[in-house]
């Protein structure tokens, strides 16, 4: 009877302990092409395969011809998906106008990062107005339970 008083117990205490935790959805990272629209980013996955990746560059018949700048993007599909912005961003750019960044601290990378979505409309400026199929810049977009939580646009992908 004890034995089973025990069992009891501790299988009451595992199923606390389970109800009581929260499981957070992972963090997802894409890459690909971006436009802002009110609350929604409409996105097109891409592929960045770099010079050193030997064999993925075997896979796909790329030469380093084909990487002036080191690296090649390539269109995954041609499929759009939209998500939905999270009450507050992270956007993280090169603030290589100095919209944000006083001149005087511009002698670093000039790296801004901010949760203010008009100052990230700014910064995007006309490319915002680029169709998805005709854009050239990729960024990195963070999604945790269906929502976009972070956008970083890499200087290195810019150029």
């Amino acid at each position: 009877m004890r034995k089973v008083i025990v069992s009891v117990f501790i299988a009451l205490l595992l199923l606390s302990i389970i109800g009581c935790t929260t499981t957070e959805e992972e963090i997802e990272v894409l890459t690909g092409y971006i436009v802002l629209e009110d609350n929604a980013l409409h996105f097109r996955h891409v592929e960045i395969v770099k010079i050193d990746e030997k064999d993925r560059m075997e896979e796909l018949n790329l030469t380093e011809e084909d990487m002036p700048n080191g690296y090649a993007i390539l269109r995954k599909n041609q499929v759009d998906e939209t998500y939905e912005l999270a009450d507050e961003v992270e956007y993280i750019f090169t603030d290589v106008n100095l919209n944000f960044i006083q001149e005087s601290e511009a002698q670093g990378n000039r790296l801004y990062t901010t949760t203010k979505y008009d100052e990230f409309l700014t910064h995007l400026g006309d490319l915002n107005n680029i169709p998805l199929s005709e854009q050239k810049i990729p960024y990195f977009i963070k999604i945790q339970d269906g929502k976009v939580i972070g956008i970083e646009e890499k200087f290195e992908y810019t150029i």
